[in-house]
């Protein structure tokens, strides 16, 4: 087949086989892919020359036979998709309890504190004051909020301490 006969089939089949390929595939993008795939082997193929006669039939079947390989692939694609999302949803579900639970064991932790304890570390760790406002509010000494943070942490160490990702969470979170 020669490069011109190969440009006149290409332009009179062309929109044709896209047509058909998308009533297949239902995407347009990829059924233009598919047609002009078809078109490369055709040119690529030794055999040409045989099925010069016989080109738009065999166009319209290759065309065909890919639409058929592309629909394969997407039901494979889409069940391993709904496979990863199930997957996916269970281990959000897990981390998220994992989540509540180690947020109830720190609020537990918390209350556990002294209640003066408990509000210079509320104040200083939620509230975001300084050492210094927290002084001010309270009417007492830097040096004693600074030391009911440091009972704070210690009880939380000692209560936390077989919750090591909890721990790292809150010298994270409260270090920062």
């Amino acid at each position: 087949m020669t490069k011109e006969a190969y440009n006149q089939l290409f332009e009179s089949s062309y929109s044709s086989l896209c047509n058909y390929a998308y009533a297949i595939v239902k995407d347009y993008d990829e059924a233009e892919d598919i047609v002009q795939g078809v078109f490369v082997n055709f040119w690529n193929n030794e055999n040409k020359e045989e099925i010069e006669a016989k080109a738009k039939h065999y166009l319209v079947r290759a065309v065909k036979f890919k639409c058929i390989d592309y629909q394969r692939k997407e039901v494979v694609k889409r069940k391993h998709e709904k496979e990863t999302l199930h997957v996916t949803d269970i281990w959000e579900e897990e981390e998220e309890s994992e989540n509540t639970r180690l947020k109830d064991t720190l609020m537990l932790a918390i209350s556990e504190l002294p209640e003066k304890t408990r509000a210079v570390f509320m104040m200083s760790k939620l509230d975001g004051l300084s050492y210094k406002e927290i002084a001010e509010e309270l009417e007492i000494s830097p040096k004693t909020v600074e030391n009911q943070m440091g009972r704070a942490f210690r009880h939380l160490r000692e209560k936390l301490a077989n919750y090591k990702e909890l721990l790292a969470f809150l010298l994270f979170l409260f270090f920062e």
